[in-house]
């Protein structure tokens, strides 16, 4: 049997990647083939988060594929060392297909958001990973993040069917000084 990675070209799947703002015709993809439908009213309130000027995200498209990463950013919250409305912005929900890592996709959806911050004046960008997440940490890290405390990592939510959950996933919380580049 051959890897299924081993036939993507890392240049052909870069060039055909159309990383967009997020529609509310996209929200359906956002549950990936029904991986993540219980999140559906986390999608939903994401997006009149939009509407409302507190949220952006922005899904990668793959030609002839269909949706293969998201990334959701929170611009304000009740965490203000997470999100504050004017200085810190909160990146969450950041994936990718497994099949299209480590191509470059992620960096440049990160980039994105950042360039977004930087739009709007912001000085940071803070996220939490899980602490086994090792793959995720080395791409943050690489792409600037620093380690800056402790995540205890609980957050709760109802899902699609109206059962309300709890999740326990102990993270570190990162940040990044945004860096205004001159033109």
């Amino acid at each position: 049997m051959t890897d299924r990675k081993t036939e993507i070209s890392p240049f052909s799947v870069l060039e055909n990647v159309i990383i967009r703002k997020l529609e509310k015709s996209d929200l359906p993809d956002l549950e990936w083939d029904g991986e993540y439908t219980h999140f559906r009213n986390i999608f939903l309130n994401l997006y009149k988060r939009m509407l409302n000027g507190t949220a952006m995200a922005w899904i990668a498209e793959l030609q002839g594929t269909g949706m293969i990463g998201q990334i959701f950013l929170q611009l304000n919250c009740d965490r203000p060392e997470l999100a504050d409305g004017w200085n810190r912005g909160y990146m969450y929900s950041f994936r990718l297909k497994p099949l299209y890592r480590s191509l470059g996709i992620g960096s440049r959806m990160l980039d994105i958001a950042e360039e977004y911050l930087l739009a709007k004046k912001f000085t940071r960008m803070t996220l939490n990973v899980a602490r086994e997440n090792t793959n995720a940490i080395r791409l943050y890290r690489r792409c600037g993040f620093e380690i800056v405390a402790e995540e205890p990592g609980i957050w709760s939510y109802i899902d699609h069917l109206g059962t309300w959950h709890t999740v326990h996933e102990p993270s570190w919380r990162m940040e990044k000084m945004l860096q205004f580049h001159r033109s």
